[in-house]
């Protein structure tokens, strides 16, 4: 055992803390494990059953909804001799403390503080919208969470094919991997990341449909299944969700709002990106974290028809912001507790009543949130310090003159 502290480190305090924080988030799924929320009553033990009725050919039929990738999980839980929401809400809760190590480790990638990297895994572990997610509600945002958490791992270690393999993963999972794409696009432009490394999005998506397709489903709808996802839920602008449609109001013009601010955040997107990419910075880990939360807040902010749950990426970044910049610790306690109040809006039966804070103050809020991370992306950019020169017309020909210069020479010694 003294070795073992020897080599990672540790003295007693840090094991007692560590072992500590694991108990107390067991401690707090296991007390929520037996609860049965709605969604599992309509969605995933119906599935279940039938899964377990027909086998894999379940999988040809068009009642499920969500990416093919998820509905494999609900199969092999199938085929389990447990209890299937036990077996269901098991797998998740073990994916939390897999999520909570991994922000650990991305923490002391960035700090260099074994204090910070512990204490970032115990947040994770207490953190209201994960445990409330997986081990209350039965959802499964977690996986692609973690998948997220796993490409930010990559890109501080540089290696861009790897993280965008886990990126990919992460969008077979789930489309609301989406809401952070355009930070990608931002590295592409800087260079950090090559265009054939977002070839794994798309490949990866169509691997993961293969199965579904040899089962029996038509392709065309297994393509489209996220498109489909979207044409859901369109009876409401915005469903508990705290955003611009909280404060306009959410229950007019439901056609043409919803057409009109999926084009408005395109267009607000193209504008950001396009105004990022006049310049050439610098790209530090606390900089990709930056644009990355900025974006998982911007997107869901002006999307029509979110979910309550839609802001729990931006949770999970926030943490890992506050972290590496403990003047924004409110970050992460706002974002949070207004991510929370959303979930138990529904998880509670409010139905049309509204929460003890109305969501448009939340909504307010969480505009103050854009506003403050954007202005410190800004002020990132617009510093002379970490401003990269752009190449030139001239400045290619010159390099491209001297290469070949260098290439004439080489074959005259030869």
């Amino acid at each position: 055992m003294k070795r073992i502290l020897e080599k990672y480190h540790l003295d007693w305090a840090d094991v007692l803390y560590l072992l500590a924080m694991t108990v107390i988030g067991l401690a707090i799924r296991g007390i929520l494990r037996v609860v049965t929320t709605v969604d599992w009553e309509m969605y995933w033990d119906p599935w279940i059953a039938d899964l377990r009725e027909m086998g894999f050919s379940y999988l040809a039929t068009d009642r499920y909804d969500y990416a093919p990738s998820f509905v494999y999980i609900l199969w092999v839980i199938s085929k389990l001799p447990v209890n299937p929401m036990t077996a269901y809400k098991a797998i998740h809760i073990a994916l939390d403390f897999v999520a909570a190590a991994v922000m650990g480790r991305l923490v002391m990638e960035t700090t260099g503080s074994k204090t910070k990297s512990f204490c970032a895994y115990g947040l994770m572990l207490i953190v209201p919208t994960i445990w409330a997610d997986s081990a209350l509600w039965a959802q499964c945002d977690i996986i692609f969470m973690l998948f997220i958490l796993l490409c930010f791992y990559y890109l501080f270690r540089e290696m861009p094919s790897r993280a965008m393999f886990f990126y990919g993963l992460a969008f077979a999972f789930k489309l609301q991997s989406l809401f952070i794409f355009p930070f990608l696009v931002i590295l592409w432009v800087n260079k950090k990341i090559k265009i054939q490394h977002f070839l794994w999005i798309p490949g990866l998506y169509f691997l993961s449909i293969i199965p579904a397709w040899m089962a029996g489903r038509p392709l065309i709808d297994l393509i489209n299944i996220y498109m489909a996802q979207g044409a859901q839920d369109v009876w409401s602008l915005s469903i508990k969700w705290a955003n611009i449609y909280q404060i306009i109001g959410n229950q007019y013009f439901l056609l043409e709002y919803a057409e009109a601010g999926t084009w408005l955040i395109l267009g607000i997107l193209m504008c950001v990106m396009f105004a990022m990419a006049q310049k050439r910075y610098r790209i530090t880990k606390e900089f990709i974290v930056q644009m990355a939360l900025f974006f998982a807040i911007l997107t869901p902010y002006f999307l029509p028809h979110m979910h309550e749950r839609y802001g729990c990426l931006a949770d999970i970044l926030a943490i890992l912001y506050a972290m590496m910049n403990w003047r924004r610790f409110y970050i992460p306690v706002v974002q949070i507790l207004m991510s929370f109040t959303c979930y138990m809006a529904y998880l509670s039966h409010l139905g049309d009543k509204e929460p003890t804070i109305y969501y448009g103050i939340w909504a307010l809020a969480e505009l103050g949130l854009l506003v403050i991370v954007g202005l410190d992306m800004w002020r990132y950019m617009a510093n002379p310090e970490n401003q990269i020169p752009m190449e030139t017309s001239s400045d290619i020909k010159a390099s491209l003159g001297s290469a070949m210069g260098k290439q004439e020479r080489g074959r005259q010694n030869g």
